[in-house]
């Protein structure tokens, strides 16, 4: 069964530390673009694509003396303000926020007072606290499947461990479900890993041989997973040549 946990950052909101929320307000954006059409009412919109979602919370902040409340108040403010952090608010999902704005105003001077906080995550989605992962040898040309038990797309990692003879533009993925594919044209040495990241790691989409940068060899889609199951296929080098493939990914929710 699944709990309420909030928590931003290192910081409990449940009373623990003297910081309760009393309620939260969730907004999800999207980011609607439309062109008059001349001479006529109406006009041509594209399809919206989710921007961002803004968390807003208030709540209370106390202290036994007032020098325990400002100490209280100057802690909170402190980890606030730490940038980019994990939201939390279910104890198995997860959004990464960072402060928008921060207000309070004293109740009760000695040892009371009120805050709100409004927080922007720019990746608008929940994604589990529990990592999923796929590690196989892989066989060329054969489909295997993976899940994403959310309901929204997931963000894939895949890195394929290379034996010990040099694979040369020999390898290709793709997700039949939903119609991405990637082809890597370049040469992976033996012994070497490819990383294909599709920011699960990072912001960033990164393709990396034994760590170094090889975007330039990459042709197609980061691979995502839809919701529900997925159907993939490894086409090129033998299982010989490829001890290990693996993907790594977080159900994703909207």
């Amino acid at each position: 069964m699944n709990e309420i946990t909030l928590k931003f950052g290192g910081l409990a909101l449940d009373g623990t530390n003297d910081v309760v929320v009393g309620a939260i307000d969730i907004k999800e954006q999207k980011a609607v673009k439309t062109t008059a059409i001349p001479k006529t009412d109406g006009s041509i919109a594209e399809t919206a694509r989710r921007s961002s979602i803004t968390i807003s919370m208030s709540g209370d902040v106390a202290g036994s003396t007032y020098d325990g409340l400002r100490a209280n108040i100057d802690g909170f403010k402190a980890i606030l303000q730490n940038g980019l952090q994990k939201f939390i608010m279910d104890d198995d999902r997860y959004i990464y926020a960072q402060l928008k704005d921060f207000s309070y105003s004293y109740k009760t001077l000695m040892s009371y007072a009120r805050w709100t906080a409004s927080f922007v995550a720019h990746y608008p989605y929940w994604t589990a606290e529990v990592a999923s992962s796929y590690v196989a040898t892989p066989v060329s040309a054969e489909t295997f499947y993976v899940g994403n038990l959310g309901n929204a797309l997931a963000r894939v990692k895949i890195t394929l461990t290379n034996g010990a003879n040099s694979i040369v533009d020999d390898i290709q993925i793709d997700n039949v479900t939903n119609g991405q594919a990637f082809q890597y044209r370049g040469t992976l040495l033996g012994t070497k890993v490819l990383e294909i990241d599709n920011r699960y790691d990072s912001d960033d989409l990164e393709v990396l041989n034994n760590g170094a940068d090889d975007i330039v060899n990459f042709e197609g889609d980061f691979i995502e997973l839809e919701a529900g199951t997925n159907y993939l296929k490894f086409t090129g080098a033998s299982a010989v040549t490829v001890p290990e493939m693996a993907l790594y990914w977080r159900d994703t929710w909207l």
